[in-house]
């Protein structure tokens, strides 16, 4: 049950997060940041980036879920392969590469070892 509560609080910031900063309001102030200018520099709108964070995150929830055994091994497969094919969109590629440092460092050792998918790969 407290796990429970915990991934619905998790989700609840998450979805909380990406609402407040896919805003014309966040994102007049972020644009003030030089790290935000540099992170938006790797994709044509900052939506763009906000939507390839958000999907980071998911995934990065996915892999906490499949490593502490509560995520069924074949749901985790698709989420696997999903996080590969996500890696073919060079855009994402390249928010990934500015935001790596914000996330825990066993995701980023998964995340980085991951192959990129080929289209003979995808079934």
């Amino acid at each position: 049950m407290k796990i429970q509560s915990e991934q619905q609080i998790y989700s609840k910031v998450i979805e909380m997060r990406l609402k407040l900063e896919d805003s014309d309001a966040f994102t007049n102030m972020a644009k003030q940041s030089p790290i935000f200018t540099e992170r938006f520099s790797a994709v044509d709108n900052p939506e763009e980036y906000y939507i390839s964070v958000a999907f980071l995150d998911l995934f990065e929830f996915m892999f906490r879920l499949h490593k502490t055994k509560l995520l069924d091994s074949e749901l985790w497969q698709r989420w696997n392969k999903l996080s590969q094919l996500f890696l073919t969109i060079p855009k994402f590629q390249k928010v990934w590469e500015t935001t790596k440092q914000s996330h825990t460092s066993t995701f980023v050792e998964f995340f980085d070892s991951l192959p990129i998918l080929q289209s003979k790969d995808i079934q």
